[in-house]
């Protein structure tokens, strides 16, 4: 069982590297290449890029992947030749996920439209953790900070990309196990029929330690892609000013950086020097959640609020802003070719 404990896992996640090659000897089927060993992951496709296969071996709790790298290198210097998917592959390396931040997409095809997916989608995603680590779904459950957003992005009204971002490493691994019943399967999402794609997508990984050392912007500019809202006063603020914005980055930076990385209390001081927005309401099964969609410029004059301020601006992307985030608002962006002091 996966501890509660914020202890930080060694390294989130494995992923093997095929070339597909030609050969008359029978390859062994890789769901079965280490059968020999005492921990048995399950095989999980990530997005062929460029014409390179990955391949992830999975398994409900990253504290147990040292002990499979070792099994996979042992295995490798005996034979390095599989079946995948009834095709003949050679593995020519082992990568691994050290990274604390991940966005991972999965394709969703739904038998009819989805017009209220918030609840069902965060439901979904509990169900998930729930399938690796009922305790872990559970402490998860009772954060008032959750450490992932999630999002559905339509490229149809039937065709999706289900987006999941996660702020910690050690929560790749069960999420990964409790999805991978479902990959490829059908599901239920808002009482409608839903087929899931048969891979994964690591759209971006990074770290706490990489994004402190992002180069200080004095404007930034950031693009809100879903409904965005903040509560202010005992009520909701649909505009995204500089103080709510940041304040929100900064509260899940802190819960979630190492200490060593984590920023004093700021009185920011920035101004909103252009924007583009819109309200849009994002149906939900008790209602509509009304925030704002577009982009807004932000300019800081203080060179040490600049600096944070870009720092949480990459770490937006990840965090989320506002809301509901793991309902599927406050999708957000850091525009960084538009990023001119």
């Amino acid at each position: 069982m996966t501890s509660t404990k914020d202890t930080e896992a060694t390294f989130a996640g494995l992923s093997v590297v095929l070339k597909q090659v030609e050969t008359s000897i029978s390859p062994t089927s890789l769901n079965s290449w280490l059968s020999e060993t005492r921990l048995l992951p399950i095989w999980i496709p990530l997005r062929i890029k460029e014409g390179v296969t990955k391949i992830m071996p999975v398994l409900p709790n990253s504290a147990l992947y040292p002990n499979l790298m070792q099994s996979i290198y042992q295995q490798i210097a005996q034979n390095t030749l599989v079946e995948w998917w009834q095709k003949p592959y050679e593995l020519t390396g082992v990568e691994v996920d050290s990274h604390a931040l991940h966005i991972i997409q999965v394709a969703v095809a739904s038998a009819a439209p989805l017009l209220t997916l918030g609840r069902a989608i965060h439901a979904q995603c509990f169900q998930w953790f729930a399938n690796a680590d009922t305790a872990l779904a559970e402490h998860l459950h009772q954060q008032n900070t959750l450490p992932l957003t999630v999002a559905m992005q339509y490229v149809s009204p039937q065709k999706m990309q289900l987006k999941i971002t996660l702020l910690k490493k050690e929560l790749l691994a069960p999420l990964l196990w409790g999805l991978s019943t479902n990959l490829g399967e059908s599901i239920m999402l808002a009482g409608i029929p839903c087929q899931l794609g048969k891979s994964i997508d690591i759209v971006q990984a990074s770290s706490f330690e990489k994004l402190v050392q992002v180069t200080t912007q004095n404007v930034i500019e950031l693009r809100f892609f879903s409904p965005t809202s903040f509560k202010q006063n005992g009520g909701v603020q649909p505009f995204p000013l500089p103080e709510l914005v940041f304040n929100s980055l900064l509260r899940r930076w802190n819960t979630f950086a190492p200490p060593e990385l984590q920023f004093p209390e700021v009185e920011w001081n920035g101004l909103v020097s252009a924007y583009d927005l819109k309200t849009h309401a994002l149906k939900m099964e008790g209602g509509a959640e009304i925030g704002a969609q577009g982009w807004v410029k932000y300019r800081f004059l203080d060179f040490q609020q600049a600096r944070i301020a870009s720092t949480l601006a990459h770490f937006a992307t990840f965090a989320g802003v506002g809301r509901k985030t793991a309902m599927g608002m406050g999708q957000v962006r850091l525009v960084e070719s538009r990023l001119r002091g």
